[in-house]
């Protein structure tokens, strides 16, 4: 056991999980997926994997995908973005206990890509994803899921936690160019978060947003998660170092440059403020960039 995760080695593939959890992480030789000689059965079919390898510099690559037939073909078919994978590492959970199905692993894959091309590290082999179709529960589930994953998959050797400096001001440029695109598209008016936070026992943190002559502005009375979990942007960070805060409650209006940037002051975390803050009657802004 490392820390509070059960490790379990079976031949050269490594599983670990989460004691009284859903989750379920594994690290396996790319070779021996390709061999079918794993040595053992996922017992979920629905899951989502990430294939590591380096190229002849030296330079991390990765590819993310999905797959609702566990590892029968998917892995192995991705010669043409890369013909020198070594590890395949896969997510899952276990079947009796498990919110995977066709929305939620295009949703993790969706999220992980974002990830993967945020923190910088690595060559992202993979050209698209799309969020698909998981309900509102399912996207929170999905959240609270990857953050441990992150932390699991940290100890397994793939780092999807830290930022390089690059992508630091890459993610700077970015803030600018969601900036942008919001005063264009998002109309005048306020909208409303709420999302439960597994991290901080389940609790629920709900926040409003005004919309003004295309500035951005956290309205007082919003809640403020007291901890902060993983991916906060550094500016965000210290955004909110500097906000008045009482008993996790803002006590004055701040101006933020998107409705991510909105998101992660109240959870403290990676937030995705296009699907998570929504208008009075119940739909995500991302309506608005369709």
């Amino acid at each position: 056991m490392t820390n509070h995760y059960i490790i379990k080695r079976n031949n050269n593939s490594v599983e670990m999980t989460k004691p009284n959890s859903t989750m379920l992480v594994y690290k396996i030789p790319y070779r021996d997926i390709e061999m079918k000689k794993i040595g053992f059965l996922i017992p979920n079919l629905f899951i989502v994997y990430i294939l590591f390898g380096k190229n002849p510099n030296g330079k991390d690559r990765i590819y993310v995908g999905k797959s609702k037939n566990g590892l029968a073909n998917r892995p192995t078919s991705h010669k043409d973005k890369y013909d020198n994978w070594t590890t395949c590492y896969v997510l899952t959970q276990f079947r009796e206990r498990t919110f995977f199905n066709d929305g939620t692993i295009q949703y993790l894959e969706d999220t992980l890509n974002h990830r993967i091309n945020e923190i910088g590290l690595y060559c992202n082999t993979t050209l698209s994803t799309t969020s698909g179709t998981a309900n509102k529960d399912d996207e929170e589930y999905c959240d609270d899921y990857l953050a441990e994953a992150y932390k699991m998959l940290d100890i397994l050797g793939l780092d999807l936690i830290t930022n390089s400096e690059e992508a630091k001001a890459d993610a700077e440029i970015e803030n600018n160019k969601e900036d942008v695109s919001a005063r264009q598209k998002v109309p005048d008016g306020i909208y409303k978060f709420s999302r439960k936070i597994k991290r901080l026992g389940g609790v629920t943190l709900k926040g409003r947003m005004q919309v003004k002559d295309g500035e951005f502005i956290l309205l007082a009375g919003s809640d403020v998660a007291p901890e902060s979990g993983i991916g906060l942007a550094p500016n965000i960070d210290d955004l909110r170092n500097c906000a008045h805060v009482e008993d996790g409650k803002l006590m004055e209006d701040v101006p933020i440059n998107s409705p991510s940037a909105c998101g992660e002051f109240i959870t403290g975390a990676a937030c995705n403020g296009w699907t998570n803050w929504k208008t009075e009657d119940g739909n995500p802004i991302n309506i608005y960039k369709r």
